[in-house]
């Protein structure tokens, strides 16, 4: 008897940790996303969510505020719609090439893809989107 409850206690542990395992994959799987919207600084775009819609608010965010020490140094991140993504330390890097290098100073719409964590994003591509009519 003492053997067949051990048995059961194991397989019933195997079952749990295979399940959970599992879920986490899925979960990992479901997290890579593509979000477009506007690039803006963090110091920025923070104070732009109390908007009733921050991502056309950020439409007119300047492309010489964001590369400006104090609004750089904060980071950056993506708003799309009413929600802020922040960037990763390679989405940082991307953003400030990406500000170097497009004519656009203002409306710096973007399309980034990364794994998204609650708020952040681990940036793995940064590219200009197209702007919608």
């Amino acid at each position: 008897m003492r053997t067949l409850f051990c048995a059961l206690t194991v397989m019933l542990a195997l079952g749990l940790v295979a399940k959970f395992t599992v879920a986490d994959d899925q979960k990992g799987a479901a997290a890579k996303q593509s979000i477009t919207g506007i690039l803006i600084d963090q110091r920025c775009g923070e104070q732009l969510l109390f908007k009733d819609n921050p991502e056309a608010a950020a439409v007119d965010h300047t492309k010489a505020c964001a590369t400006a020490e104090a609004c750089a140094a904060s980071g950056y991140t993506v708003i799309s719609v009413n929600k802020m993504f922040k960037f990763d330390d390679n989405g940082n890097t991307l953003a400030k090439d990406f500000l170097a290098k497009t004519p656009l100073d203002k409306n710096l719409r973007v399309t980034v893809e990364g794994t998204v964590n609650v708020d952040q994003i681990a940036v793995t591509s940064l590219t200009a989107a197209t702007q919608p009519k």
